[in-house]
């Protein structure tokens, strides 16, 4: 196995093997055999799941078929020296586009003009284009209105790919447009993935490890590495690792530090929720009271202020 870094880890881009999704990729290379993919896919399912995984692994099965250096179908492994693979780490490949839309950067109109400019190109391998669009019920209205035009008469080398965490609800004209597929693991299959995944990026452990039921296996690797870059442990408090994450968040704009806030949240109060039923319901509805809090902090620009005097004035309970 070839060494891996911190970026195999973190950036889906990198994500050579499939775990755990093995029956939802046989089925969409059926389809795609058979000449019967749909111009327009929304996978549906949990942040974290390996939806996008899922979508990239159909895309380089696609691509490097006639490869010498083809998709491992059996193993659901791609090669590291396949072309089309390269061209996607080099950003030089004008079959696939990616347009994530989670951090500031929120995906905005002219984007998905960019994509229909694009189209208009004949693409010079003539091969299939694929478009995917992640996290797409955190589109606005105005860019959920362009892709609709998009998406709405595809023309026959285009596909797309919507990703949808859930996370709000989608716009019903978008998943009218498309054929969606739910994705799902129980946990018990969940906890086998997250084993897997340790023991192929030979991941440290880490205290959040033993949280493996709060987030999916995607979204718990992401939390445990980057809590690790913070130093952030099990011993910090709540206060500290809040500020700490806020920080980060004003910086960047990345709504990830805020779900790292959820994620910590969760395990702190995880730890005291076994006490005597009322005091149980105290810690209960201060959970939520604060995750309500840091939910109108990113939507109503809140200061950081309300959010930490919050912290400290429960300090008994968090």
């Amino acid at each position: 196995m070839p060494d891996t870094n911190k970026r195999d880890i973190l950036d889906p881009l990198s994500s050579i093997k499939l775990f755990g999704l093995k029956e939802y990729f046989f089925d969409l290379t059926k389809l795609f055999k058979s000449k019967k993919l749909p111009k327009v896919i929304l996978l549906t399912g949990e942040k974290g799941i390996g939806k996008f995984t899922l979508s990239f692994h159909l895309i380089n099965y696609i691509f490097s078929s006639n490869s010498n250096h083809a998709y491992n179908y059996e193993d659901q492994k791609i090669n590291e020296k396949n072309s089309f693979y390269k061209s996607i780490l080099s950003n030089i490949c004008e079959n696939f586009i990616y347009i994530s839309n989670e951090n500031q950067e929120k995906t905005k109109i002219e984007d998905i003009r960019n994509i229909k400019k694009k189209f208009t190109t004949s693409s010079l391998n003539n091969m299939p284009r694929f478009t995917i669009l992640d996290d797409v019920e955190l589109l606005n209205v105005n860019a959920a209105n362009s892709l609709l035009k998009l998406i709405e008469e595809p023309s026959n080398n285009n596909y797309f790919i919507l990703i949808n965490s859930k996370r709000k609800k989608i716009i019903e004209t978008i998943k009218s447009r498309a054929l969606e597929t739910k994705i799902f693991m129980n946990r018990e299959k969940q906890n086998k993935v997250f084993e897997e995944l340790v023991k192929h990026y030979n991941i440290s452990d880490h205290f959040s490890h033993k949280f493996k039921n709060l987030t999916t296996p995607g979204r718990l690797i992401k939390f445990s590495e980057s809590l690790k870059n913070l130093e952030i442990d099990l011993n910090t408090s709540l206060y500290d690792a809040t500020l700490i994450l806020l920080e980060n968040f004003k910086k960047t704009k990345n709504d990830v530090f805020l779900d790292f806030i959820n994620f910590f949240l969760e395990i702190k109060f995880s730890e005291k929720i076994n006490l005597e039923n009322k005091q149980s319901i105290n810690l209960i509805n201060s959970k939520n009271n604060l995750m309500k809090l840091l939910y109108n902090y990113k939507n109503f620009n809140l200061s950081s202020t309300s959010v930490l005097d919050y912290i400290k004035s429960q300090e008994h309970h968090a």
